[in-house]
């Protein structure tokens, strides 16, 4: 800790408006696009002297003052938001959050306030909270990250790869998306463990219907790895270091070269039409097994929606559009829409005694449409590898 640093000072610093925001803005991998900035505070003590929030955090927790200075930011951060979208610039702005707020639910009611009053629009807001502050808080803080979610904002899971978070409640909290650890993405490019910490992580998040967020990026080799690897959002000094509200206007209005591809992603719908097939194998097989040998949530897959939200059609009707004109994605919506009737139909009948209906024909009739569907994916694939 800084010599000087007392809580006198930081109550100071707090009266005097000293604690400001500087924002690292995110790029959606997919697109190349400015999307968004995290806020990140600093105490500005004068003179060009900025000291980081890992020094004076910790104090502010100690003194009980993180609790004032999350009311202050959240003030901060909705200011911005109504100055960029003043100027057209429709950004989403996060903010850290510590347990403590969200067990009180102070910050869910003032976000709620300013909903109401129309200060912000849901999707301008964003919270996080790191992953060990969510397994170290689980029961205290559920309650009101399901609110907030409620209320229309997204709660990101910040930090993700050191808390040592389980599976199964990581499940049970409606995060939109996985932040991953800043350290376990820098070290990818000396440590084959934590490259397949990333790609595994990655992978999870989509499972779990979450946006994978990377943060950490500063070069671009692993800009570029993170795309091709299906990762959505990225931040880091590759992208930029942490901006006033000032030079973030200019960022974002400035037009940037940032790369973007959907290939990461067009590989993951191969997975996902794999993933489909497999669920609806294993709903077969209940059937013909009887359902007391099965686990109810394999006779009942997610399978079942509808198309549009599932986990392909939630890419191909959503930013895979951006796709069309390619012949070969072009050519999936027929294939893809078939595939998702044949399912309905299969599952409406697996447990009818129907003997006009074949399943076997119609076992024979998917594999057909998923080797079509894969086909056409890898076409895609190979044709945006191509143009790099």
């Amino acid at each position: 800790m800084q010599s000087g640093l007392t809580q006198q000072a930081l109550e100071r610093a707090i009266e005097n408006n000293e604690l400001i925001l500087y924002y690292q803005p995110k790029v959606n991998l997919l697109t190349g696009n400015v999307i968004g900035a995290e806020a990140l505070v600093r105490w500005n003590v004068g003179e060009g002297d900025i000291i980081p929030p890992n020094v004076f955090i910790p104090l502010a927790e100690s003194s009980g003052l993180l609790h004032d200075i999350t009311v202050m930011l959240l003030d901060q951060v909705v200011n911005a938001s109504q100055e960029l979208r003043n100027i057209g610039l429709d950004l989403s702005l996060s903010m850290n959050v510590a347990p403590n707020d969200l067990q009180s639910q102070t910050i869910s009611e003032q976000i709620k306030t300013y909903l109401e009053k129309n200060a912000i629009k849901p999707s301008d807001l964003q919270i996080e909270i790191t992953e060990s502050a969510v397994m170290g808080s689980f029961d205290q803080i559920r309650e009101d990250i399901i609110r907030l979610t409620e209320l229309g904002i997204d709660v990101l899971m910040d930090d993700f790869g050191t808390g040592y978070s389980s599976i199964d409640r990581l499940s049970q909290l409606p995060f939109s998306a996985l932040k991953l650890d800043q350290g376990v993405v820098r070290r990818m490019g000396t440590s084959r463990q934590n490259l397949n910490v990333v790609k595994a992580s990655i992978s999870m998040a989509r499972e779990l219907r979450m946006t994978s967020v990377a943060e950490g990026i500063e070069s671009s080799a692993t800009y570029h790895f993170l795309m091709a690897n299906g990762c959505e959002e990225a931040q880091g000094f590759y992208i930029s270091h942490p901006l006033s509200l000032d030079a973030l206007k200019t960022f974002a209005s400035k037009s940037h070269e940032f790369d973007g591809s959907q290939i990461g992603r067009i590989h993951q719908a191969v997975h996902n039409v794999l993933h489909h097939r497999k669920c609806l194998f294993d709903v077969i097989y209940c059937a013909r097994v009887g359902a007391n040998a099965c686990l109810p949530s394999v006779i009942d897959p997610d399978i079942s929606e509808r198309l549009e939200a599932s986990r392909l059609g939630s890419w191909y009707f959503g930013v895979g559009q951006q796709l069309r004109g390619t012949a070969s994605f072009d050519s999936l919506e027929q294939p893809i829409r078939e595939l998702y009737g044949l399912t309905q139909s299969i599952l409406d009948r697996r447990n009818v005694n129907d003997e006009k209906y074949d399943l076997e024909m119609a076992v024979t009739r998917m594999d057909l449409l998923v080797n079509q569907v894969i086909s056409l994916l890898h076409k895609l694939e190979s044709s945006l590898l191509l143009k790099h």
